[in-house]
């Protein structure tokens, strides 16, 4: 039986190596190539039973990477753009038109940012922790869940400066990651701060911020959005959960 498994994260990993371990013919596509998914934006992860509390998103990823490699599996760097099943098999086509035929289709794509208005192509401004230019200092990042204030704290851990805007008076993360963030000291952390402007300075951006007191104007080398995210389904046109030989 031929599979393909669409995605590198951990779902994709797990997938991947399962599936090899049962004696299917396993392909593997991963948009990056890149094992990990989002646990290489994250600095510390707590909550993955089997792994060190606290241990990093990229060693994580390095133990994904061995894991998958101990089975001489290795993702391909191929993006999905559509798919039709017919019969008992599945199309797929990658980027470009070619399409492959297999049995059977593990989709474990993951999620996409949620694109923000204020982005424009000729400014610093990032969805993605990893994506940070590492000649950046000072970085402004906007939103106030996990995503946020776990970049909040890694960019700092990296010996950067950074300033968190949140909309609202509160943080939506909570727990132990929300005390973290509260309580980081150097952490320019600003309540009820919204983003109402960006505008390239040559180098870095100037973001125009409205507060209670009114709005001001400061510079940012690089500008990291965390306003939430999507699944990358209905990209490939996923309305409703398919059946057959889909697997998601």
């Amino acid at each position: 039986m031929s599979v393909l498994v669409v995605g590198a994260g951990p779902g994709g990993v797990a997938a991947a190596v399962q599936l090899h371990r049962l004696g299917a013919r396993v392909r593997w596509w991963d948009r990056t190539g890149v094992i990990g998914g989002l646990l290489r934006n994250a600095r510390s992860v707590e909550n993955w039973p089997g792994m060190p509390v606290g241990v990093s998103g990229a060693e994580c990823c390095v133990r994904l990477r061995d894991h998958a490699a101990a089975f001489g599996l290795f993702p391909e760097k191929v993006e999905a753009t559509e798919f039709c099943e017919s019969g008992t098999a599945v199309e797929v086509a990658r980027a470009g038109g070619v399409t492959e035929q297999v049995d059977a289709v593990v989709w474990a794509m993951g999620t996409r940012p949620q694109p923000w208005a204020m982005a424009r192509p000729e400014l610093p401004v990032f969805y993605e922790f990893r994506d940070l230019p590492t000649a950046a200092r000072r970085v402004l990042i906007v939103g106030g869940g996990e995503a946020a204030c776990d970049g909040a704290l890694h960019w700092m851990q990296s010996g950067g400066q950074a300033v968190l805007a949140v909309r609202s008076a509160c943080l939506r993360a909570r727990g132990g990651l929300a005390g973290q963030t509260l309580g980081r000291a150097g952490l320019d952390l600003r309540f009820d701060t919204e983003v109402i402007g960006l505008a390239s300075d040559g180098t870095g951006v100037c973001a125009t911020l409205r507060t209670a007191a009114g709005a001001i104007t400061e510079p940012f080398d690089a500008v990291l959005f965390c306003g939430g995210r999507t699944s990358r389904l209905p990209e490939l046109g996923f309305t409703t959960p398919p059946h057959g030989n889909l697997r998601l």
